[in-house]
């Protein structure tokens, strides 16, 4: 077994550039620029949970621009004389942008911390909170987007097709999932073919996109047979807001109507081993949209990847956007886990300057 070269490679095609996703509502006319500069692109953490005010563990919320969540981390090890693994977050973080997150270390009560008189480059404290237990990945409610689209092609078409995304868009896992120029999707396609990764992270990076990808084209195939959103027999549901799913036995007008209303969303397969729960008509069109991956999908169940499944709908929060000049501005909420690209490629043909930036930079 040949240890992997984890080095980015541009030579090497684009995996999901060359399987291209389908659009809900069509491929957009309005053509605009995202993240021109970090202030582009605001993201401000909301935590699942209200902090307590007392407790072991101190929370620090963080606005950092032009540095990514790992380098906070490492910088928080610094300050404290703690280790990488003790400082926790709810969420990882993208490096083009300006973004208040939370971090979390363990801390004795009576013990001082001069955190007033820490200098981080990038880097800001808002504020510093007590709370009796550590932050967990994924403790978030939700995420708020503000994003400012530059060079606007056609302003007044954009803020018409704004309405119809209130209804929802494609939960598609975005771009920066699968790595510069996709790199992560090849080092899952040699991981599944018997080379190694040492590296825990970047393993799990690759482990991860793969099945991204997989979910991507499930979502895109039941889009291009119109069938996102009716159900299918054998299709898995899952009740809006929450992570509960159950399995669809038997179409009927009540289940059609919840589905309708977003009471209920279709899921797509987060592969991996364990009970797969889809069946009938519904699994029949999941195993074919992903059958040239199968040995994808037998190299996650080797690896015991748990199994789960996703929504194919996120509907966006709290959506609005205003004109400012030839720019036009944002705003969104979005749950956690999902991604602010997906609302913007239904809404406008974007061109992310950072990932321009990111592939030239290799």
């Amino acid at each position: 077994m040949s240890e992997i070269n984890t080095q980015p490679n541009t030579q090497l095609e684009n995996i999901a550039a060359q399987y291209p996703l389908s659009y809900l509502y069509g491929e957009p006319s309005v053509r605009a620029g995202i993240r021109a500069v970090p202030d582009d692109f605001v993201v401000v953490e909301e935590l699942n949970f209200l902090p307590s005010g007392a407790g072991e563990h101190l929370l620090l919320q963080i606005e950092k621009t032009g540095q990514n969540t790992q380098f906070i981390a490492r910088e928080l090890a610094r300050l404290t004389g703690l280790r990488v693994r003790d400082i926790s977050y709810a969420g990882l973080k993208d490096r083009h942008a300006v973004t208040k997150q939370w971090f979390c270390f363990k801390w004795p009560i009576k013990q001082e911390l001069s955190w007033q008189d820490w200098q981080i480059d990038g880097a800001k404290i808002l504020q510093v909170v007590r709370h009796y237990r550590k932050l967990r990945l994924g403790a978030l409610k939700r995420n708020h987007f503000t994003i400012r689209l530059s060079q606007v092609t056609d302003s007044a078409a954009l803020l018409a097709r704004l309405p119809l995304l209130k209804a929802g868009v494609p939960n598609y896992y975005g771009e920066q999932r699968f790595g510069i120029n996709g790199g992560n999707l090849h080092l899952a396609e040699r991981l599944f073919r018997g080379d190694s990764i040492a590296d825990r992270q970047i393993r799990g990076l690759a482990l991860s996109a793969s099945r991204s990808f997989l979910f991507n084209q499930v979502l895109s195939t039941r889009l291009q047979q119109h069938n996102y959103q009716q159900l299918l027999p054998g299709d898995v549901v899952q009740l809006n807001g929450t992570g509960s799913i159950f399995t669809v036995t038997a179409v009927d007008e009540i289940l059609t109507q919840r589905l309708l209303s977003a009471d209920i969303h279709l899921t797509a397969p987060l592969v991996g081993d364990g009970k797969t729960l889809v069946t009938a008509e519904a699994a029949k069109l999941e195993q074919q949209a992903i059958a040239p991956w199968q040995h994808w999908v037998d190299g996650l169940i080797r690896l015991r990847v748990q199994a789960g499944r996703r929504s194919m709908r996120v509907l966006p929060e709290q959506l609005e956007a205003e004109i400012a000049g030839d720019s036009v501005l944002v705003r969104f909420a979005l749950p956690a886990g999902c991604f602010a690209t997906s609302v913007l490629r239904e809404l406008v043909c974007y061109r992310d300057s950072t990932r321009e930036l990111a592939q030239m930079e290799c």
